[in-house]
């Protein structure tokens, strides 16, 4: 059985599934601003410790991401493809693992904005897309 297609495969599946991390969470973000802002303001008003908390939490996951799982993504060995990265099952683990926890603190942001309008969660879902663009596959291979 021919190893290629499997091995090209890997590659573009990362990047869809990166893609798809950050459709969804700019998707999510923006039909909760929208909702907040244009529809109705949901029931729970004005209520900052509930917005700091939500905050606080978006930037431990961020810290977490960024000090403790970022570090665990393999370099990109120089006789190492980017195929051959990608097909590696450590090197996608690692990847998935940062993505969802960055993706998790965004989603956890965006939520405290919504239920509080505060700006504390916004600047933590905006941290959290900004860090899941930078960290984008090619990044995190090296090219």
């Amino acid at each position: 059985m021919d190893q290629a297609p499997q091995l090209t495969n890997a590659r573009r599946v990362v990047r869809i599934l990166h893609a798809a991390l950050l459709g969804g969470l700019t998707l999510c973000g923006a039909m909760l601003y929208l909702v907040r802002r244009v529809l109705v303001p949901p029931a729970v008003g004005e209520a900052p410790v509930i917005g700091l908390a939500l905050a606080a939490v978006s930037f431990v996951l961020l810290a977490i991401a960024v000090s403790v799982l970022r570090p665990r993504v393999p370099d990109r060995r120089p006789e190492q493809g980017s195929v051959l990265f990608w097909s590696d099952a450590g090197s996608r683990v690692s990847a998935i693992m940062l993505w969802a926890t960055i993706e998790g603190a965004g989603l956890v942001g965006a939520i405290g904005y919504f239920l509080t309008g505060g700006t504390a969660p916004a600047v933590a879902f905006a941290l959290a897309l900004g860090a899941l663009v930078l960290l984008r596959p090619e990044r995190l291979e090296g090219d």
